[in-house]
């Protein structure tokens, strides 16, 4: 049982569960906010070896952020929209903007998918205000910016991007680990981030440590 293997093996069943329940939390819509606000809580638990029993847990991060969430889900969703709307009329009368229009309008998309990346897992985290979490995720995609952001921007779509090209093969594994896989491997990521806002040692400034103190011997 305590196997490489079978740890393994734990954790993907853990993740799998936890996928399952995060989508049917996400179905009525506006409660989508909590369920990811969740699904982080338990992940950056089940990193940092300090989880509980994961249902249980889940479900009292749901309960306690639901209605502290359901605000900076819509006004992720507003913004989401508004962005779509403009990219729609772009896409269609493109000819009639100026180049630097188009740039300005990707580049901002860009920024604010960066940002969403960051938002839950920080209100997850740190009991703020709607303004503070914006701006805490920023700084945190800052922090991570260009190899840790930019790679938990790519894990992210991943699952979307083999559903597309794959097609109803991975359709399993998708409902699956959809957001639980890719938000496991982004834990990992900020953690390490999280660690320095709260004045504790990352892993690799215990591992920097633990060499100069070899070499001072």
């Amino acid at each position: 049982m305590d196997s490489p293997f079978m740890r393994a093996l734990n954790v993907l069943a853990d993740l799998m569960i936890l996928n399952i329940i995060t989508i049917i939390c996400c179905i009525p819509v506006v409660t989508a906010g909590a369920s990811f606000t969740a699904m982080h809580y338990v992940l950056l638990k089940r990193v940092r070896g300090t989880e509980g029993y994961i249902v249980s847990t889940f479900f009292d991060a749901f309960k306690k952020n639901l209605k502290k969430s359901i605000p900076i889900w819509l006004i992720m969703l507003a913004i989401y929209a508004a962005l779509f709307v403009d990219w729609r009329i772009i896409r269609m009368q493109g000819d009639e903007f100026p180049g630097w229009v188009i740039i300005a309008l990707y580049a901002v998309i860009a920024v604010v998918y960066l940002i969403s990346l960051f938002v839950f897992p920080v209100f997850s985290r740190y009991d703020n205000t709607i303004y503070g979490t914006f701006k805490t995720a920023f700084l945190t995609a800052v922090s991570g910016f260009p190899i840790r952001t930019l790679l938990a921007a790519f894990v992210y779509i991943l699952p979307f991007l083999m559903l597309y090209y794959m097609g109803y093969s991975v359709i399993p594994v998708f409902l699956a680990f959809c957001f639980s896989g890719p938000g496991f491997i982004r834990a990992a990521m900020y953690s390490g981030i999280f660690m320095g806002y709260e004045g504790e040692e990352t892993p690799r400034q215990k591992m920097k440590k633990k060499r100069e103190e070899k070499k001072s011997r």
